[in-house]
């Protein structure tokens, strides 16, 4: 039973728009919860029974033009910089500064980040180099940018841990210190 002033607040409501509701809306997702549950008794059938290859982990349905249905394994790169999580090497110098560190990650084509947070494992602890935000933690961090990576601590080997928006998990970097090379 409903309220009449509580039906009577509701605005723009047709007897069109009820029906393209009624008629659109509510047979396609019971056909999508269908057709799941068919994916989900079939794929039951195929364990149970080694009646054939079970689905790995990506399965496509569509019927636009009929019903066709394909699955295939998503394959990870084992070099990916998001799922990968292979430290990359990364070159400095001992005399650069840490805003020279976090310029390459922004300034290089292969990582562009927009403002990544860093840590570092320095004898066992982890010790927080730059982080953007909170405010109060980024001013208390804002010393160390101007401060050579060798004075920071930071020695040839160190794991590197960078955390930027551009990416949904962390990126570890080994990095590597070599003195730039004499050109004379």
């Amino acid at each position: 039973m409903t309220c009449e002033s509580c039906v009577a607040d509701i605005t723009g409501v047709s007897y069109r728009l009820t029906q393209g509701v009624i008629k659109h809306i509510i047979p396609a997702v019971a056909s999508t919860n269908a057709v799941i549950a068919a994916a989900c008794a079939t794929e039951c059938l195929k364990v149970a029974t080694q009646v054939a290859h079970h689905m790995n982990n990506y399965c496509v349905f569509n019927d636009a033009d009929g019903i066709y249905t394909y699955t295939y394994e998503h394959e990870k790169k084992s070099t990916c910089l998001v799922c990968g999580q292979v430290p990359q090497e990364l070159s400095m110098a001992p005399t650069d500064s840490l805003q020279n560190l976090i310029d390459k990650l922004k300034d290089s084509p292969q990582y562009q980040m927009s403002n990544p947070g860093i840590q570092a494992m320095i004898e066992g602890k982890t010790k927080s180099l730059y982080l953007h935000s909170p405010a109060s933690i980024e001013q208390k961090l804002r010393q160390y940018l101007k401060i050579s990576l060798a004075d920071l601590g930071l020695s040839d080997g160190v794991q590197l841990v960078v955390a930027d928006v551009t990416s949904p998990n962390s990126i570890i970097f080994n990095l590597r210190l070599s003195l730039p090379m004499d050109v004379s």
